[in-house]
Parts: C-alpha cells; sequence; structure tokens
C-alpha cells in the first residue's frame, strides 16, 4: 500500500466528497426539501400496486413456479441456494412490473421494487404463522419496528399497528402505520399473505415530549406508501421465506443527482430494509 501522503489530493478529495454528502442531506431533510403527495403519485401507484396483484395471483395459482426463485436461472438458483444454506438473505430488484406498452411514469415519485429469500430452519408453517402474527409483541423482533399492536382480526385478515424507524447514512425517519394483511393458506406446505400500509405518517420530534405527526403525504417523503407479498413454503430443512416489497417515496432532489453516487445510495434504503426484515425473521423465529 502506497503511503497517504503521497497522494494529499486524494485525502482532499474524499473530505470533500463526504462534505457533500453531508451537506445535500442536510439540506434535504430540512424544510427547503419538505414535499406533497399528490394525486397522480397516487394514481401511479395503485396502478402499479395492480399489476403485481395479478401477477402474484397468477404465479401462486401454479404449483410448478409458486416461488419466484423457481423460476430463475440454474446459475441464480446456485447462488440463491448458496446463500440461504449459508443463513443469508438473498436480495435482488424486480423490474418489468409496468407492460412494455405502458409508457409508465411516476409523477414526481419514485417507485422501490425489491424480493428476498431466506431460510428458517427447522422451522414449520404453523409455528412460523403463530410468529408473524403475534403483531402485538413485533416490537424487538425486526430491527425497523419500535412498537406493535393488533388493531383487529377476522379469520385470517389482521389489522395492526407499527411503528417503524428506519435509519440510511444521516438521516433517521420514524413512523406511524396502519397495516392490512391476509394469508392465504394453498395446502399443507405452501401459504402466501399480501400487506398493505393503508396509513403512513411521519414523526416529528420522536421522543421528545413535542412528538407529533405530520400529515399524511405532507412530509419529507421518504416513505408514502408500503405494500408486500410473501410466499412461503416448508421443506425438509425448514420453511423458504420470500418477501415481495414495493415502496413509493418522493423523487430524488435535482441537487442531489449532482453528487456522484449519493442518489444511488439513497435509493438503496428499501433493499437494506428488505434484507434486515428478513434476517431478523431468520434470527428471531428460528430461537
Amino acid at each position: 500500500m502506497e503511503p497517504e501522503h503521497l497522494y494529499p489530493m486524494a485525502g482532499f478529495a474524499a473530505a470533500r466528497t463526504g462534505l457533500s454528502v453531508c451537506v445535500c442531506f442536510a439540506i434535504w431533510t430540512q424544510v427547503g426539501f419538505s414535499a406533497e403527495l399528490n394525486p397522480e403519485t397516487v394514481k401511479a401507484w395503485e396502478k402499479y400496486i395492480g399489476w403485481i396483484d395479478a401477477r402474484v395471483t397468477r404465479e401462486l395459482a401454479s404449483p410448478d413456479s409458486f416461488l419466484i426463485q423457481d423460476r430463475l436461472t440454474v446459475k441464480q438458483q446456485i447462488t440463491l441456494s448458496d446463500q440461504l444454506t449459508a443463513g443469508k438473505a438473498y436480495v435482488d430488484e424486480v423490474r418489468g412490473t409496468a407492460p412494455p406498452d405502458a409508457k409508465f411514469k411516476v409523477p414526481e415519485g419514485l417507485i422501490h421494487h425489491w424480493w428476498g429469500s431466506i431460510l428458517v430452519p427447522r422451522m414449520t408453517l404453523k409455528d412460523l404463522f403463530k410468529f408473524l402474527q403475534d403483531y402485538d409483541h413485533l416490537a424487538g423482533r425486526f430491527a425497523d419496528v419500535e412498537a406493535s399492536k393488533l388493531l383487529s382480526r377476522q379469520g385470517d385478515y389482521f389489522k395492526f399497528y407499527l411503528r417503524l424507524r428506519r435509519t440510511k447514512a444521516f438521516v433517521t425517519a420514524y413512523y406511524n402505520t396502519i397495516q392490512e394483511c391476509t394469508y392465504f393458506i394453498h395446502d399443507q406446505r405452501r401459504a402466501s399473505s399480501r400487506s398493505i400500509a393503508i396509513r403512513i405518517a411521519e414523526i416529528d420530534n420522536p421522543g421528545t415530549p413535542e412528538e407529533r405527526e405530520k400529515i399524511p403525504g405532507n412530509d419529507r417523503g421518504f416513505l408514502w406508501g408500503l405494500a408486500s407479498w410473501w410466499r412461503f413454503r416448508e421443506t425438509g430443512a425448514g420453511v423458504i421465506i420470500e418477501l415481495e416489497s414495493a415502496s413509493l417515496s418522493r423523487n430524488i432532489p435535482v441537487l442531489i443527482n449532482f453528487i456522484p453516487g449519493v442518489a444511488g445510495y439513497i435509493r438503496a434504503t428499501p433493499r437494506e430494509s428488505l434484507a434486515s426484515v428478513l434476517t431478523s425473521l431468520r434470527s428471531s423465529a428460528g430461537r
């Protein structure tokens, strides 16, 4: 390794880049970059969710391709199998949801769409559902969940409250959310569920006497929509879990796009949240 003093400009450039990132994150998270969710953004989000629902319904009806991983290439399946065997989460971006001729756009918004898989060893579907449906005690089991409460239940339909904390670099955001989830049993070894947030309110001054909710859709715009589709298959080794997640945020301000790497860094948050859910689930449910 070359001595650092031989490259003084490299250290200066790195420091300058780091300062720029800090400054831009600080600017973005303050009043100058607050945002408001508009009806056209909501309409695009709902259309996108409709496309996912239609595809997932078709896929779940096919016993031979119940899991997303059933349709991967051989190379991808080997990589995924290695990850799951090692106790790690496999995560990849979902592309091609909108029909090719749709010319789909999200006005003033971004949709983040990822899926992932993990294996919970020595687990049955019955025990896993008992864990997942214990909505009064999810706090502490998942890294992003600070508080939880079951609000109502009708058969396989659950309505629940989650207080979420999401951290990325210099930004931490807290949310009060109301979500709905419905579970479906396909046979003795296969099940699925669909959940969607019906209310998301960012929290201002969290953990202080001044804590309050911002008006939903009139906040910093990090999380305006959230939906997920789960697939479960029990095997001799445990339960394979797949989580497909779509979330809606505001678009990234032009200023941020001019800083190399920062826009991509911001877009990584939904991916990291999905991976965190899967690894937390393996760690907590597998105890």
